[in-house]
C-alpha cells in the first residue's frame, strides 16, 4: 500500500488552531505510484476539511503543481490552499531551514500563481493570483436568498437583489452586504443545507456554469479591536458548511468593489477578517489594482499559515 506523507496548517493566521485548517498531501515522486482524481477526491474526504490540496512530484524548482479538492469536487483555484501552499514552500518546509528551496509560483488549474515573502517576521507571503472576473449578468433575488438564508430576512426590502461575480471560471460568489455586525450575527447555515444550484440553473452566464457558487455575507467599516484599524468582516456559507477563511471569495469582493467602485489607474487595499463567529478569527489581505482601461490588471492575496501536524496517509484502492 502507497503511504503518502502530509502535513495540516491553519492558514490566515499565526496561531495554531485559528484560521483555516488545510491538509497538505504530497504525492510520490514515483510516476507508477501516481494518484488518480478519484483516490485524491477520497482522500480529501477522509480529512474532511473545507479543502486538501495535493502536491505534485518536483519537476521543476521554481514551481510547484498543486491539485485542490473540497468534500465536493475538485475546484481550479481557492484562497487558503493557495496561502497555505505558499507559506509551505516559502516559510515552512524543511528545504527553507536548509536554504535549498527556490519555490517562486505555483501551478494551478486556473493559472500559474506567482509567490513571495512580503514580511519576513511574520512569515506573511503573496500570491498574484491567476484571474478571469465576469460580473454576471443575473442577480440572486431576495426570494432565492431567503429560500437558503431566511434569518436575514429583516434586513432586506421585498425588492433587494444581490450580484453573482466570479474570481475564476468555477469559484463563483453571491455577495450579501449587511448594515451591521448584528445583522451578521444572525447568517446561519442553509435551510435544508442545500447549495446555490450552479448547473441548469440561471445564476451564472452561459460558459460559467461549473464549480460553487458561495455566499459571501459582509459588513463594511467595522472597527478591529485587533488591529485599531477599519475592516470588512465577512461570513461564507456553502450549504450547510460555514468556512472560517475564504481567500477566493475575499479576493472575488475585493476584485468586485474595486471594479464597480474604484477609479481607473489606482490600486486597493483591503483587509478581510472572517472565522470570528466561529472561534477562528482569518485575517485576509487583498491588493486589487486597475488599468487605465479599467480592467484588473492584478489580484494579490495575502496571509500567514501555521504547521499544526504531520504524518503519513494510506492511498486508497480502487475498486
Amino acid at each position: 500500500m502507497t503511504q503518502l506523507n502530509f502535513v495540516t496548517l491553519d492558514v490566515f493566521t499565526l496561531k495554531a488552531y485559528g484560521g483555516n485548517p488545510l491538509a497538505v498531501v504530497f504525492l510520490p515522486e514515483d510516476e507508477s505510484a501516481a494518484l488518480t482524481q478519484e483516490q485524491k477526491h477520497i482522500i480529501t474526504k477522509e480529512f474532511n476539511l473545507s479543502e486538501t490540496i495535493f502536491v505534485h512530484p518536483t519537476r521543476d524548482t521554481n514551481k510547484r503543481t498543486i491539485d485542490i479538492f473540497t468534500i465536493e469536487c475538485e475546484i481550479p483555484f481557492a484562497g487558503h490552499p493557495t496561502i497555505g501552499a505558499a507559506s509551505w514552500f516559502l516559510c515552512l518546509a524543511p528545504e527553507v531551514a536548509a536554504g535549498t528551496s527556490k519555490v517562486t509560483s505555483l501551478v494551478t488549474k486556473s493559472g500559474e500563481i506567482p509567490i513571495s515573502i512580503t514580511d519576513a517576521a511574520t512569515k506573511a507571503v503573496s500570491a498574484r493570483i491567476a484571474h478571469n472576473t465576469r460580473i454576471h449578468a443575473s442577480r440572486l433575488s431576495i426570494k432565492d436568498l431567503l429560500y437558503f438564508h431566511p434569518s436575514v430576512a429583516p434586513f432586506f426590502g421585498s425588492d433587494a437583489s444581490f450580484p453573482l461575480f466570479s474570481i475564476v471560471n468555477g469559484m463563483s460568489q453571491t455577495f450579501i452586504e449587511l448594515p451591521s455586525l448584528e445583522a451578521l450575527a444572525t447568517v446561519t447555515t442553509a435551510t435544508g443545507g442545500e447549495l446555490v444550484p450552479v448547473q441548469d440553473s440561471p445564476h451564472l452566464d452561459e460558459g460559467w456554469k461549473n464549480g460553487l457558487i458561495c455566499v459571501y455575507f459582509f459588513v463594511r467599516d467595522v472597527d478591529d479591536s485587533v488591529t485599531k484599524q477599519k475592516v470588512i468582516r465577512t461570513r461564507m456559507m456553502l450549504g450547510q458548511f460555514e468556512d472560517p477563511a475564504t481567500g477566493s471569495s475575499a479576493s472575488g469582493l475585493a476584485a468586485y468593489l474595486t471594479l464597480t467602485e474604484g477609479q481607473a489607474g489606482q490600486e486597493y487595499k483591503y483587509h478581510v477578517v472572517q472565522g470570528v463567529e466561529m472561534g477562528r478569527r482569518s485575517d485576509i489581505g487583498v491588493q486589487v489594482s486597475l488599468n487605465q482601461d479599467k480592467v484588473i490588471e492584478d489580484v494579490v492575496l495575502t496571509g500567514t499559515a501555521v504547521q499544526v501536524s504531520e504524518g503519513k496517509i494510506t492511498a486508497p484502492g480502487i475498486e
